[in-house]
């Protein structure tokens, strides 16, 4: 039985890929110092930087290697996000934008929640010149459109 819809096919299909965007499985978590990683079912990893827990070059080695193990050693988009007061150190940043200190991230998608996530993300952007493929989003469901396009 067909049901008429009184929506643009292109408003439908769009609904459908932001409802299924939230409705993915976590397969596995991991906690990293600082990181909370999880890695879902639709191939994304998604990293959650916590507020109050310091971190450095050292974390994010050790982070590599936590989502190396996660991913079974192969490439996959990155998510991030961040608590509203969790700064990235700038040697971190440096570090981070090297192609060579997350083998395991095909793209990187940063969600900007706030001014200051975004100014610092558009300073990254700018003077780190990332080695793999980096973006700025101000939601998660952008990100995560754009991240699928990696896959």
């Amino acid at each position: 039985m067909f049901y008429k819809v009184n929506r643009p096919y292109n408003s439908i299909l769009s609904m459908l890929l932001e409802k299924s965007i939230e409705e993915v499985d976590v397969i596995s978590t991991e906690i990293c110092e600082a990181f909370t990683i999880k890695f879902r079912s639709d191939g994304i990893i998604h990293s959650h930087t916590t507020a109050g827990i310091d971190f450095n070059v050292d974390s994010l080695k050790k982070f590599s290697v936590v989502m190396g193990k996660m991913v079974n050693y192969r490439s996959v988009p990155l998510l991030i996000t961040l608590d509203e007061f969790a700064i990235p150190p700038v040697e971190t940043r440096a570090f981070w934008a090297t192609k060579e200190s997350c083998p395991y991230s095909s793209a990187d998608a940063y969600v900007t929640s706030n001014m200051g996530h975004a100014m610092i993300g558009n300073f990254y952007l700018k003077f780190n010149k990332p080695g793999r493929p980096t973006k700025m989003f101000k939601t998660k469901e952008q990100a995560i459109k754009w991240l699928r396009t990696f896959l």
